[in-house]
């Protein structure tokens, strides 16, 4: 008891014991007369989180409130120990909306913060090709004659080398993370996807759909002969040196997810291409400083594509193409550093029911509608992308 990590915490758990909790999930132990919740604690305490959720979930579905309320923080402290964050929250305010107790209830609150703090450490980006040694690339780059497949909540991932597998498996779901909570701004993506990693692109290109010629990379969304809607990423491994490609974890995959999840939500509601394309640039691991010196550099000279035409372009050609990338990044991260994540959120809904972007901020600011807006987000577009070109250039 003396461990500063161990909380103590009297519950109304008990008729005749007390809960333990641990922080950052809770072990809990009780004598009580309900068998499901001892076998949930006994469960809990031995480390076995799975089968501690699945059958204090049970128990909480099965019994009244007497009962219920404990088994909601079985739950909730196992999926805490198995780190679904999101899923332990709910089920602490399963706990709260039983609870009366002040003490519990704050120590509760607490479980909630945190689960909410390590949700978004959970889904910062994260830079892979930083991390590899040169030997894990090395094994990286290898291709078996086989296929091994990965599995994880959200992903079912196919790939000729069985590391490759876990590690995009793994990345999958911390890209699709930061894109539904950070950038989208709390968007539900509850479906699965199955993504498919090709060992070159010659391969890429035989067996992906849809695949851009100049591509590494794709997503598609298509019904099957059963009516059934599938969910697909396709990923090449190998660069044109024969050696792993990172770009394909650190880029391609978070900004083609990025796109697929952008297409369910918006359906088939117009979105700008300049914002479409923004939102999966800013859903790549890092930010491409290049595209940022571009943006600036555009402002300055003949080759700046004025916000208006920006918004209205439907498809970019080789010769703007740059630019046009480099200004739709700017503008989005421009919009969504300067709004907060539910103005964000808002304003894509607008979007989405068909108002053009300049009316959906206005919308989603409440402020009246009107004609002069879209000169003034111009202007301050336009000084923020030199403001940061102009950082950039003295760094360098």
């Amino acid at each position: 008891m003396a461990n500063k990590s161990i909380i103590l915490l009297p519950m109304l758990l008990l008729v005749s014991v007390a809960v333990m909790c641990l922080s950052e999930g809770a072990i809990v132990s009780e004598s009580s007369s309900d068998e499901g919740i001892q076998r949930a604690l006994s469960s809990l305490a031995a480390g076995r989180y799975k089968e501690a959720e699945r059958i204090a979930s049970r128990v909480a579905a099965s019994t009244g409130e007497d009962a219920a309320w404990r088994s909601w923080l079985i739950v909730a402290t196992a999926r805490h120990r198995l780190e679904k964050y999101p899923q332990a929250a709910e089920a602490y305010k399963q706990f709260l909306s039983l609870c009366r107790n002040p003490s519990e209830r704050a120590y509760v609150m607490e479980q909630i913060n945190r689960c909410r703090l390590a949700r978004d450490k959970s889904a910062r980006p994260v830079v892979v090709s930083e991390l590899l040694s040169a030997k894990q690339r090395a094994k990286l780059s290898t291709v078996d004659n086989r296929k091994f497949t990965e599995s994880s909540e959200h992903f079912v991932v196919r790939s000729h080398n069985s590391e490759l597998a876990k590690l995009i498996v793994k990345q999958a779901e911390i890209a699709l993370r930061r894109i539904c909570r950070v950038i989208l701004a709390g968007q539900d993506y509850p479906h699965s996807v199955s993504i498919y990693v090709w060992p070159n692109v010659a391969q890429y290109r035989k067996h992906a759909v849809s695949a851009p010629e100049w591509s590494g990379g794709g997503f598609s969304l298509r019904y099957d002969k059963n009516g059934q809607l599938v969910r697909r990423i396709d990923l090449t491994q190998l660069g044109k040196d024969g050696l792993f490609d990172t770009n394909m974890l650190d880029r391609i995959l978070p900004h083609e997810m990025c796109h697929l999840v952008l297409a369910e939500f918006f359906g088939d509601a117009p979105c700008p291409l300049a914002l479409n394309e923004g939102l999966a640039m800013m859903a790549e691991a890092s930010v491409d400083n290049s595209r940022v010196l571009l943006a600036g550099t555009a402002m300055l000279g003949d080759s700046k594509i004025p916000l208006r035409k920006l918004l209205m372009t439907e498809r970019c050609n080789a010769e703007n193409a740059a630019v046009f990338y480099a200004e739709s990044f700017s503008l989005t991260a421009y919009l969504h550093k300067r709004m907060t994540p539910g103005q964000f959120r808002e304003m894509l809904t607008h979007i989405k029911t068909g108002c053009p972007l300049e009316e959906a901020i206005q919308r989603a600011l409440y402020v009246p509608i009107d004609e002069t807006f879209g000169k003034r987000l111009s202007t301050a577009w336009e000084a923020e992308a030199l403001r940061q070109w102009q950082f950039l250039n003295a760094l360098n």
